[in-house]
This record gives C-alpha cells, structure tokens and sequence, in this order.
C-alpha cells in the first residue's frame, strides 16, 4: 500500500443550451489500497449534483488511464478545462 496520500481532481467545462455543465474527475486512494474514480456532473448553477459514479481499480495506474480516456472522451463532446466565466 502506498504510504502517500494523492488526490488528483480535474474539472471540465462545457455549455448546453445557453447552460454551463461542469464534469468531474477525481483519483483518490480508499483505506484497502485501492483506487477510486469518482465522477461528477452536473449544472454549474445547481449546487447539487446531477450524478455521481464511484469505480474501483487495484491500482493507481488504471485509474489514471482509465481518467486520461473519460478526459479524451469528454474533449470530443466540447467540454474544456477552462472556466467560461
């Protein structure tokens, strides 16, 4: 188990509609050595979220691919890393 707590969060953008939907990742490690995929969305103007899904990897490694894929995925339906406002 790595001793080091990380958690990598990233957040992207993206307007609907004249809406502004947010998308959010997050990789955090859980307390049996594995890793979580946590991920958000929703309207920026709501301040409650519209859904979240938890995945559980073995390792560190696949979650980060498995982040790099959803941003690329992401990036292909407009969203962006930048804050419009």
């Amino acid at each position: 188990m790595n001793s080091s707590v990380i958690t990598v969060t990233t957040i992207l953008y993206r307007t609907v509609n004249e809406r502004e939907r947010y998308y959010s990742l997050q990789i955090l490690p859980n307390l049996f050595g594995e890793t979580l995929v946590i991920r958000t969305f929703g309207s920026s103007k709501n301040v409650k979220a519209t859904g979240t899904i938890q995945e559980v990897y073995t390792n560190e490694a696949e979650a980060h691919h498995k982040v790099d894929v959803l941003i690329a995925s992401k990036h292909k339906r407009g969203y962006h890393t930048s804050d419009p406002k």
